[in-house]
C-alpha cells in the first residue's frame, strides 16, 4: 500500500487505523499504512519566517511523467479551490517519503498556510501519469479561516450529495454505475462526538469493466456544513486480468462451502481499547484458510498477501510446535539490570561483534503484563558509514522483571540506492523450509512462555530472501484472538525479526468455556451470512518484515461479502454463548446503540437522547441510564471525555503506571477521561499529591466552578463575586463561587429553580444531561469553548 507520513486529527487517524486493521487480516502480519489515506499529505506545523513567496511549479514534464508540477497544481485547485488561499511551497517527482513505494509515479505538491507568525504545511499528490488528484487533507486551520462560523448543520444525506459532486469532479468520465457506496462503514468504528464540528466520511469502490475492484478505492470527507475537507484515492497501474469469469459462481460456492470452517476463540470486544482488565468472550470465528479469495479462473484458494494459489500441500496449520531446546525460564523475580536483559537477547538472537550497545532505556511495559517494565535495547555498527549515525541497527524489548524477549528487529542501513555496498559475506547454503521451521519453533519455544503448550504454527510466507512464521495461541484448546508470535528467518540463517502479542491472561477468560451454541449451529449462521460477489482482489504492495515488498497486482475473485456492507465485515463475530453478532473493533459503538428503557416519558427524555446518541451516555444491557440518578465528579469527567471524544478508548490507551493524581492511577475507570481532559487542557498538569476526589457526589455549584474551566471563564468569574451579581436569586447568600454560578445562569447552563439556584443541591444524571446539551449548543458562539472544528 502507499501510505504517507502524516499527522491526523483523532476522526481522520480513527479512519487510517480502521482501515490498516482491515488490510492487515492475517493474524500477526505487520504490514503498512492503509490505502484509505493514500496520497494524503503530512501535516507539519512550523513558525514563519516571513521568507519571499516564490513559485515552485513549472511546465517541465520530468522522465516517466505525463503532466508538469504546474498541471498538478491546477488539477488539486480544481478539485479544493480553497487551497488558493494557500501557499505552494515545493513541488517533488516520484516523492520519496512513501513506503513501500507504489506502482505508478507521482507529484507531491507542498502548501503552507500562514496566519501571523504562525504557519501550517501540508501536501497534495497527483498521479503523475494520469493527473488524477490521488489525496488532499486540508488542515483544519485553513477551512475555519474560511468559513463563516454559523448553525448550518446538514445531514449525512446531504453531505453525500457534496462526496459525489466532488467525485465525478476529480474523475469527470466516471458513470453512475461505475462505482458502488461502503455504506457508512465508518460508523463501527467511530461515533460522532457531541462537541466538535462532526465529519461524515464516505467510500466509493471503483468499477473495472463492470466488476468492483479493492484496489481502486476514494474516501472522502465532509463536515457538517458541506465542506468537503479530504479526499483520497487508491489506485494501482497493475494490468487487470479479464473480468469474465472461467468458473461459474455455483462452483465457487460449493467449493466455499464444502472447505468453509469455524473456531471457538477467546475474543475481545474491546480489542481497541486498552489491553489492561479488558474481558474475553467465547465467539466463534471462520478458521483463516476459509474466508481467502477463491480465484474465478482456477477455482483455488489465493493467499491475501502474494496472490498466488495456496499450497496446500505446504500449509502448515494448527501444526504443534516441537523443538529441541530448553523451554523459556522467567527470571527470578528481581529486576534485571541492562547486561542481564542484553544477555537474555544474546541467549536467542545473533548480536555480531562489531555491534555494539548505543542505547538502553528501561521502560513501562506495552505487552503482557502491563504493570512490569521493559528494557529497550539497540545496537549499531560503529564501523558504518557516519551518515547512517542516527540510525540503529538492531533493537530489542526485554521484560525487565521475567527476562521474556518481546520483540527483536534488525534493520538494514545499507543499501544500493545509498550509494553504499553491501559488507561482503561469506557464502551459506539457503536454508530449506523444514530448517527455517525448526529454527523458528526452537525460538518461541526459548522465548515464549508455554510456547509448546500453548501454540499452533498457523502460516507461513515464503518470500524471495526469506520466510516468515505466524504462530497462534490457545488456551484450554481454545484459540486466544490477538495472541500471536511471528519470526522471520533470512534464508542464510539469521532471525531478521521476532515480535510477540501477547494481550491475555488467564483471569481474563470467561470461567465456562462450554459454549450455548454449538459448533455446527455455527457454521451454519455463517454459511447464512455470508455470499460470495466477483471482485477484483488487490494483493501484494506490504512489507513483511524487513524484506523487499511484495508485488503489486489484481486478480479476478470470488469473495465471501456479509450482508453488512462495510470494510470491516470479516471482523463481524459470533458470540458463541447469545448468538449474537458482535464487531472486535466497535464494541463501545455497539453497545451504544441499545435501545433505553428508563426514560420515555421523562422530563429530559429528549436530552437523554441526545446523550445516548453521542455515546456519551451507554445503556447497560437491559438499556438502563438511570437517568435520577445523582453523579458524581468522575461520572462528569467521563461523560465531558467522551463528549469530547465518544471513541476515547481508541486513543487513549495508557503503556505504563503514570500516576496523573493521588487517586488516579492507571487501574481507575476515570483514567482516560482525565487523560482526555488534560490533553483539552480542561484540567491542570498531573500532581501525584492531589485528588481529584473523584467519587464524591457533585453538586450544582461545584458543576457551575466544572463549566467555566470548560469555558476558560475562571478569572473572568472572578469578577462577578457580588450578591448584585446574582439579581433574583434569593439563595444568593449561600453561593460561595458566585461568578461561576452567575456566568452559568447569564449562558444559560444552569438555569435557576423557582427563583433560587440550590447550590448545594445533587446534580443527577438527567440535569446533567440537560446541561451539557446546552454546552454544545455554545460551542462556536464564545471567544474560547470549541470555536468551529478545531479543539482548543
Amino acid at each position: 500500500m502507499n501510505g504517507r507520513l502524516k499527522t491526523f486529527t483523532a476522526k481522520a487517524a480513527a479512519t487510517a487505523m480502521a482501515t490498516l486493521l482491515f488490510t492487515t487480516h492475517a493474524p500477526g502480519f505487520m504490514g503498512s499504512a492503509s490505502a484509505a489515506q493514500a496520497g494524503a499529505g503530512s501535516v507539519n506545523e512550523a513558525v514563519s519566517g516571513g521568507n519571499e513567496q516564490l513559485d515552485v511549479t513549472s511546465n517541465d514534464v520530468p522522465e516517466g511523467a505525463k503532466i508538469s508540477s504546474r498541471q498538478a497544481a491546477d488539477h488539486i485547485f480544481k478539485l479544493f479551490p480553497i487551497l488558493k488561499k494557500a501557499t505552494i511551497t515545493s513541488a517533488n517527482f516520484d516523492s520519496p517519503n512513501s513506503y513501500p513505494a507504489p506502482d505508478y509515479k507521482a507529484w507531491d505538491i507542498g502548501f503552507q498556510f500562514v496566519q501571523g507568525n504562525h504557519s501550517m504545511g501540508f501536501s497534495a499528490s497527483v498521479h503523475a501519469g494520469t493527473g488524477e488528484v490521488l489525496g488532499v487533507h486540508l488542515p483544519s486551520e485553513l477551512v475555519e479561516n474560511q468559513l463563516s462560523a454559523d448553525d448550518v448543520k446538514l445531514t449525512r444525506e446531504e453531505a453525500e450529495k457534496t462526496a459525489l459532486e466532488l467525485l465525478h469532479k476529480a474523475i469527470p468520465e466516471l458513470q453512475e454505475d461505475q462505482y458502488v457506496p461502503l455504506g457508512d462503514q465508518f460508523s463501527l468504528v467511530e461515533q460522532p462526538a457531541l462537541f466538535g464540528r462532526n465529519q461524515y466520511q464516505f467510500a466509493y469502490h471503483l468499477k473495472h469493466d463492470g466488476v468492483v475492484s479493492d484496489a481502486e478505492t476514494v474516501y472522502i470527507s465532509v463536515d457538517e456544513r458541506g465542506q468537503a475537507t479530504s479526499y483520497s484515492r487508491s489506485t494501482i497501474s497493475a494490468k487487470y486480468p479479464s473480468s469474465k469469469p472461467k468458473v461459474s459462481e455455483e462452483k465457487a460456492r460449493q467449493m466455499f462451502e464444502d472447505a468453509f470452517d469455524v473456531e471457538l476463540a477467546y475474543i475481545s470486544k474491546e480489542y481497541l481499547s486498552s489491553r489492561q482488565r479488558q474481558q474475553y468472550v467465547l465467539g466463534y470465528l471462520p478458521k483463516e484458510d476459509s474466508m481467502g479469495p477463491i480465484n474465478a479462473n482456477t477455482l483455488e484458494r489465493m493467499d491475501v498477501l502474494t496472490g498466488k494459489a495456496v499450497d496446500k500441500s505446504n500449509q502448515q496449520l494448527n501444526k504443534k510446535v516441537t523443538g529441541n531446546v530448553p523451554a523459556f525460564t522467567a527470571a527470578n523475580g528481581q529486576r534485571l539490570n541492562v547486561q542481564q536483559a542484553v544477555d537474555r537477547v544474546a541467549a536467542s538472537f545473533d548480536i555480531p561483534k562489531d555491534y555494539k550497545l548505543e542505547h538502553s532505556q528501561l521502560t513501562k511495559s506495552y505487552y503482557g503484563n502491563m504493570n512490569n517494565q521493559v528494557w529497550s535495547l539497540s545496537w549499531s555498527n560503529r564501523n558504518a558509514n557516519m551518515s547512517y549515525m542516527f540510525m540503529r541497527d538492531i533493537s530489542a524489548q526485554v521484560d525487565a522483571v521475567t527476562g521474556q524477549v518481546y520483540s527483536y528487529n534488525m534493520m538494514h542501513r545499507v543499501g544500493p540506492e545509498m550509494g553504499q555496498k553491501e559488507p561482503a559475506q561469506k557464502e551459506k547454503k539457503p536454508l530449506t523450509s523444514q530448517q527455517a521451521e525448526s529454527l523458528a519453533m526452537n525460538t518461541i519455544i526459548a522465548t515464549v512462555p508455554h510456547a509448546k503448550e500453548e501454540y499452533q504454527l498457523a502460516r507461513m510466507t515464503e518470500l524471495s530472501d526469506a520466510r516468515t512464521f505466524v504462530f497462534q495461541r490457545y488456551v484450554n484448546g481454545i484459540r486466544v484472538q490477538g495472541d500471536t508470535a511471528q519470526v522471520q528467518v533470512m534464508n542464510n540463517g539469521t532471525i531478521n525479526e521476532f515480535y510477540t502479542q501477547l494481550a491475555a491472561t488467564s483471569e481474563q477468560f470467561p470461567a465456562e468455556i462450554k459454549p450455548v451454541i454449538s459448533y455446527e449451529e455455527a457454521k451454519e449462521l455463517y454459511l447464512k451470512k455470508y455470499t460470495l460477489m466477483l471482485n477484483y482482489t488487490r494483493y501484494g504492495g506490504f512489507g513483511l518484515g524487513s524484506s523487499e515488498p511484495l508485488p503489486v497486482g489484481v486478480n479476478l475473485a470470488y469473495v465471501p461479502v456479509s450482508d453488512i456492507k462495510s470494510l470491516y465485515n470479516m471482523d463481524e463475530l459470533l458470540d458463541a454463548n447469545t448468538g449474537q453478532w458482535f464487531f472486535m473493533y466497535g464494541g463501545a459503538h455497539a453497545e451504544a446503540q441499545v435501545e433505553p428503557t428508563d426514560i420515555a416519558g421523562h422530563i429530559a427524555e429528549s436530552a437523554l437522547r441526545n446523550m445516548i446518541k453521542h455515546s456519551v451516555l451507554v445503556p447497560d444491557e437491559q438499556g438502563r441510564v438511570f437517568p435520577d440518578q445523582v453523579i458524581t465528579r468522575g461520572d462528569w469527567f467521563n461523560y465531558v471525555a467522551r463528549a469530547l471524544n465518544p471513541n476515547m478508548d481508541m486513543y487513549y490507551n495508557s503503556n505504563n503506571n503514570e500516576k496523573l493524581f493521588a487517586d488516579v492511577t492507571v487501574d481507575s475507570p476515570y483514567y482516560k477521561a482525565v487523560k482526555v481532559l488534560m490533553d483539552q487542557r480542561w484540567l491542570g498538569g498531573a500532581d501525584p499529591e492531589k485528588q481529584l476526589k473523584l467519587e464524591e457526589e457533585m453538586t450544582r455549584e461545584e458543576l457551575a466552578v466544572l463549566l467555566m474551566q470548560i469555558l476558560r471563564y475562571e478569572k473572568l468569574a472572578g469578577f462577578y463575586m457580588q450578591p448584585s451579581d446574582l439579581p433574583n436569586i434569593a439563595d444568593a447568600s449561600a453561593i460561595h463561587n458566585k461568578g461561576a454560578v452567575s456566568l452559568s445562569l447569564r449562558l444559560g447552563l444552569l438555569p435557576s429553580i423557582e427563583g433560587r439556584f440550590m447550590p448545594a443541591r445533587k446534580v443527577t444524571v438527567a440535569e446533567v444531561s440537560q446541561v451539557l446539551e446546552r454546552l454544545a449548543k455554545l460551542q462556536g458562539k464564545t471567544d474560547t469553548f470549541l470555536s468551529g472544528s478545531r479543539l482548543y
